[in-house]
């Protein structure tokens, strides 16, 4: 027997609250199929999955929105293929466009109740229910390791001003598309110049000035870890999601340290290269995190 080929795709939960503070998920109706389903669609080439989750979830929809947690992936078979998808849910803000109605011609917003049996795929349901288990009003804090730098070997001047590698310069132009999806609208560096370069085409990209500091930088904090954890810290207090472009030991010591005191278990293994941590946290208490991998570079 032939072995069965994979399709990858991605999509979204997405949910508001009702005028009664009831939850209602959006559910489109494709024509082609004449099913009812969350947003979701194939891969590109190259194309990350969060990355592939928020076009397909924007272009099914017409929406603005804001990614939260990671549901993990649902696999099944049709038309002769194995299909994987990944979830994530998805905070509706705004209508800003219209679908096209040859993909999509209705949405509707429906109850929990309702939507779990309108929903055509059993698939599609048990999404649902693990984007119930979620904590809706949880904030985002992303923890990025800075993009691929120039060997340290190969470097005779200061640390500090090392530079990304050509690699890395290109992963960071293609982080742009798997971190626009959590709506980031506050930016802090190291002031490593390999850290401000790695965020640069971020900030550009979504028109934020960003905040690059010493605190965050590797030699502070063989010095004084608490004045770089408490810097890292404090930015939890912020309503909005927060991006901190950094290094290891940094960003696995905090991560470490504060799902330590949650009663948590978190392996204090390194991120690679263009890597990051999304940390969903309510107040100053982490709930949950996902990891983000870096972006493929052919």
């Amino acid at each position: 027997m032939p072995e069965m080929s994979e399709i990858s795709a991605a999509g979204a939960v997405v949910w508001r609250r009702n005028l009664e503070g009831a939850i209602e998920i959006a559910l489109v109706h494709r024509p082609k199929y004449d099913d009812w389903t969350l947003p979701k669609g194939k891969q590109e080439q190259g194309e990350s999955a969060i990355a592939c989750a928020y076009r397909e979830t924007v272009e099914e929809t017409g929406f603005e929105v804001r990614f939260q947690q990671s549901l993990g992936e649902i696999s099944y078979e049709t038309e002769g293929a194995r299909k994987r998808v990944e979830y994530w849910s998805a905070k509706f803000l705004k209508e800003v466009g219209s679908p096209n109605p040859l993909e999509v011609d209705r949405i509707s917003w429906l109850g929990v109740t309702q939507a779990q049996s309108e929903l055509t795929r059993e698939s599609d349901k048990e999404i649902l229910e693990r984007f119930l288990k979620t904590e809706l009003d949880s904030k985002t804090m992303i923890l990025l390791r800075h993009a691929k730098a120039v060997a340290r070997e190969d470097w005779q001047s200061e640390d500090l001003d090392r530079p990304l590698s050509s690699i890395g310069e290109q992963q960071a132009k293609r982080l742009i598309s798997s971190l626009i999806p959590f709506g980031i609208k506050e930016i802090h560096s190291s002031s490593a110049v390999r850290c401000y370069e790695t965020i640069n085409p971020l900030a550009r990209a979504l028109s934020l000035d960003y905040f690059f500091t010493d605190s965050l930088t590797e030699y502070v904090f063989s010095k004084n870890p608490e004045r770089t954890l408490k810097y890292i810290d404090r930015l939890l207090e912020n309503d909005h999601t927060t991006l901190v472009c950094g290094h290891n030991p940094i960003l696995p010591k905090y991560l470490s340290e504060k799902y330590s005191k949650q009663g948590f278990e978190v392996s204090e293994a390194a991120l690679k290269p263009g890597e990051a941590w999304i940390l969903h946290h309510i107040g100053k208490e982490v709930i949950a995190v996902d990891h983000l991998a870096a972006p493929v570079i052919a």
